[in-house]
């Protein structure tokens, strides 16, 4: 069993809402970075101590919190104290296997998604889960790693580059939602220079590796799909459900990544026909393989054929003393080099014959 289904497993028959770390910690400390600005002023704050982050409630600014290591159960409990968060929706960031969805309560808006990455050197998809609770002016994102597709958004408001400091923090999820979708797309030219290689490979020398790598790929196709179907089901239902945290302005932002993620979609669906495709070229290309190899088998057995007929026959040994009709050619001079020329002039006429036939 692995560690991740031991710590799950672990969790049930837990009382809902118990803070338990489903995941693996993949950083020493939680790291706690606030980044408060408007269009006129910048500040970017790494936090110590979780009390520090009452000095951010009731602030005029747009405040975006950062926490990176959700390990630490208390830390993070004490963070959900501090901003009136749901206990499910605690238990549900540290949950890392949870669904991807979004759910509204009275005073904020929380969203799970995962962020996806490609394992280096390998074809396997790996999932971050990020969890954001968007208020009125405040985004909590929690995160598992540090370092991601967010250094971006981090280095323009830094610079304050674009309009990213004059909107809200609607637009901010907007970017940040953006930014893990273009990721998406990463992958994808990645599977584009996989198939091909693949296809090459297939064409030129398929084996065992080869039937393995397409089913590998498969499976890291529907994981694919699996991750960004809700995503494109989060934003539908921003859409309809016009939550009021949401500026009208933001809307148009939000259906451009819904276009995206249908782009990537309709990709995958094109991979998985490709595979499916690679799948009967390797079948039809190591069946011409194995009909070629009993095609020669074939052509050899043939030849063979009569040339056993008559090593049989003169195998026989039949004293030609005893009898007028038994093997008169046992005694004669050249019996020996007349048959090897026969058999020589059998296989030789055999073999031009397959030749002009097309068979070799």
């Amino acid at each position: 069993m692995s560690a991740l289904n031991f710590r799950i497993r672990k969790k049930t028959g837990t009382s809902p809402g118990s803070l338990i770390f489903t995941g693996e910690q993949k950083v020493d400390e939680v790291i706690i970075t606030v980044y408060e600005y408007n269009d006129a002023e910048y500040k970017e704050t790494k936090v110590v101590d979780v009390e520090e982050l009452l000095n951010y409630q009731n602030n005029n600014h747009i405040i975006w919190i950062n926490i990176c290591g959700l390990h630490d159960v208390v830390k993070l409990g004490r963070i959900g104290e501090i901003f009136n968060i749901h206990s499910l929706v605690l238990e549900d960031i540290l949950n890392v296997a949870s669904t991807p969805k979004i759910e509204d309560f009275e005073n904020y808006l929380f969203l799970i998604v995962k962020r996806l990455l490609m394992a280096d050197m390998e074809v396997e998809i790996k999932h971050e889960q990020i969890g954001f609770i968007l208020k009125q002016n405040i985004l909590l994102t929690f995160q598992e790693i540090e370092g991601d597709d967010f250094n971006p958004i981090r280095e323009r408001l830094r610079e304050n580059k674009g309009r990213l400091r004059k909107q809200g923090s609607d637009y901010l999820i907007y970017r940040l939602l953006d930014s893990m979708v273009d990721n998406y797309f990463s992958i994808i030219d990645y599977f584009d220079e996989k198939i091909e290689d693949m296809e090459d490979e297939i064409i030129e020398k398929p084996n065992q590796a080869s039937l393995e790598s397409i089913h590998h790929l498969r499976k890291e196709l529907i994981k694919f799909k699996r991750a960004t179907v809700p995503v494109r089901d989060i934003l539908f239902m921003i859409e309809r459900e016009h939550f009021p945290i949401f500026k009208k302005s933001t809307f148009p932002y939000l259906r451009d990544i819904n276009d995206h993620i249908k782009q990537i979609l309709d990709s995958i669906e094109n991979y998985r026909e490709i595979t499916n495709g690679l799948m009967d070229v390797y079948l039809s290309t190591a069946s011409h393989k194995m009909n070629e190899v009993m095609k020669l088998l074939t052509i050899i057995s043939t030849i063979f054929i009569p040339l056993t007929f008559i090593v049989g026959i003169y195998g026989m040994n039949f004293n030609p003393h005893s009898g007028g009709l038994n093997m008169p050619e046992l005694n004669w001079e050249y019996g020996y080099p007349f048959v090897l020329l026969l058999m020589g002039a059998i296989a030789g006429f055999l073999f031009i014959w397959f030749k002009r036939k097309n068979w070799m």
